[in-house]
């Protein structure tokens, strides 16, 4: 009777619904679906469209042992669905996309390959077992980021405010998308990368240390590597912590104070980015080297924020609705911790102008705006302030809110089934299009009459306002 009555003493509320097991089933539930989608057999998943660029480094490099790839000139193989370089001004080939990827994939590569070449697979480094190991490399990514966010967040929110922001993001936002259907796209190890970046800076103004000054400087240029414009993270690291004009001074004198492990946080970055500089000037001939051409590039004066936040093209907000969260929680980061709110609002706004200015505002095929997952980490944390601002209202307010926000989690997930149908459609949703397969899973008989192309050759110019309608072009 006592060992019952021990039992019945149990809140398993606590132990079934805590962050710690919400992180555990988060990744379970996503290791479980790429089980069951089985991409890694297909020839035409995982090692597809940018990826080949971000991957090309590792069969290169271990496999062929000629990052120069001269191996492309052998007529006996065809390499044309492998690997896509580009030209250089000295011309040599050189892969467009920077090494950042690479590095990432590179522990799952190798562990793939040693498994290959004691299987009965091609050790060619495009075999099953290398596109099977690179799923599990987004889990990893994903779970580090889910870990250390849930770490960051219980120092500010309660226990549940957390597992409800957690399941949010995995299960609310694009971040099911891109860690299930294209697992192997830049979004989700940024997603990860990111978040441990600002939880490191959390620890490092608790208690600055070379240990952590040398980590830090690793993943900003790691952050940096897989995508230039993400050098804007060092936004989180310089402002986090202040809240007034006197902070501004306090920061400076502590900079100087402690400029052994600034200088440390730079050069650690650096070192990352030493590899890439050097495969530039045996390539193309210098140090630093833009290899995406002159049609493509950034349009800053003519950003299309509207567009990459409200239209049904991929509207950030239209296709992840539950981030509209974190866009009222910044008022409550502001009034609560006012302290980390310039830091995250600075990046926020940063963040969308760069993503908005791209060319390709709408980021070629893709489901939702998926450049703004990066953000997710960081803005985790207004998010949190906002569920947990609700959590405290009324029952006649918040019971409603809060089921709406599950309600939207199931819509997410039901979006992400239809874009991986063809419903959603990779780029060329119009208003028409979306109201026309609301809610269905079915597609109606005049859907591609209304379906609109993007302008690609007329948005490499920066202009936006021409789109060509789907029926014109197949005229």
């Amino acid at each position: 009777m006592q060992g019952f009555s021990s039992i019945k003493q149990l809140n398993f509320k606590n132990i079934l619904f805590n962050s710690k097991t919400v992180v555990i089933v988060l990744i379970c539930i996503v290791l479980i679906r790429n089980l069951d989608l089985g991409y890694w057999k297909s020839t035409n998943k995982i090692i597809i469209w940018d990826v080949i660029s971000y991957y090309a480094y590792l069969p290169a490099t271990f496999i062929h042992q000629d990052p120069s790839l001269g191996f492309l000139k052998d007529t006996k193989e065809d390499f044309s669905n492998k690997f896509w370089p580009v030209v250089s001004p000295t011309g040599k080939p050189v892969i467009m996309m920077s090494m950042g990827m690479s590095m990432l994939y590179s522990p799952f590569f190798f562990m793939a390959h040693l498994y290959t070449t004691h299987s009965q697979h091609k050790a060619d480094g495009f075999s099953p077992p290398y596109r099977f190991f690179l799923i599990l490399s987004c889990i990893f990514y994903l779970g580090l980021g889910l870990v250390f966010l849930r770490k960051l967040l219980l120092e500010f929110l309660e226990d549940l405010t957390v597992s409800i922001v957690l399941l949010v993001i995995v299960l609310g936002t694009n971040i099911w998308y891109y860690s299930t259907i294209e697992p192997t796209m830049t979004h989700t190890y940024l997603f990860g990368l990111i978040t441990l970046f600002t939880y490191l800076t959390h620890q490092w103004y608790r208690k600055p240390r070379i240990f952590i000054s040398v980590i830090l400087g690793f993943i900003a240029g790691l952050i940096s590597l897989i995508r230039p414009t993400n050098v804007i993270i060092v936004v989180i690291f310089l402002f986090w912590g202040i809240k007034s004009f006197r902070d501004f001074k306090t920061r400076f004198l502590l900079y100087f104070k402690k400029l052994h492990l600034i200088v440390i946080i730079l050069f650690a970055a650096f070192a990352i980015w030493v590899p890439q500089m050097l495969y530039w000037k045996m390539q193309a001939g210098q140090y630093l080297y833009y290899s995406y051409g002159d049609t493509n590039r950034f349009f800053f004066n003519n950003p299309q924020i509207i567009k990459s936040v409200f239209s049904y093209r991929k509207g950030w907000l239209l296709y992840t609705p539950l981030m509209s969260l974190a866009i009222f929680g910044l008022y409550f980061l502001w009034k609560k911790n006012r302290e980390y709110s310039l830091a995250i609002t600075l990046y926020f706004i940063i963040h969308l102008y760069i993503i908005s200015s791209w060319w390709c505002w709408w980021y070629g095929g893709s489901f939702g705006n998926r450049a703004m997952i990066d953000t997710y980490g960081v803005l985790a944390f207004p998010m949190g302030m906002c569920i947990e601002a609700v959590r405290k209202l009324k029952k006649r307010i918040k019971i409603p809110v809060i089921t709406a926000i599950y309600f939207f989690i199931a819509f997410s997930i039901f979006n992400t089934m239809q874009a991986k149908r063809t419903i959603i459609h990779w780029d060329s949703m119009s208003k028409k299009a979306y109201w026309s397969v609301f809610l269905r899973y079915k597609l109606p008989d005049n859907y591609i009459e209304l379906l609109e192309i993007p302008d690609y050759e007329k948005a490499r110019q920066g202009i936006h306002a021409l789109e060509k309608k789907v029926n014109e072009v197949t005229d």
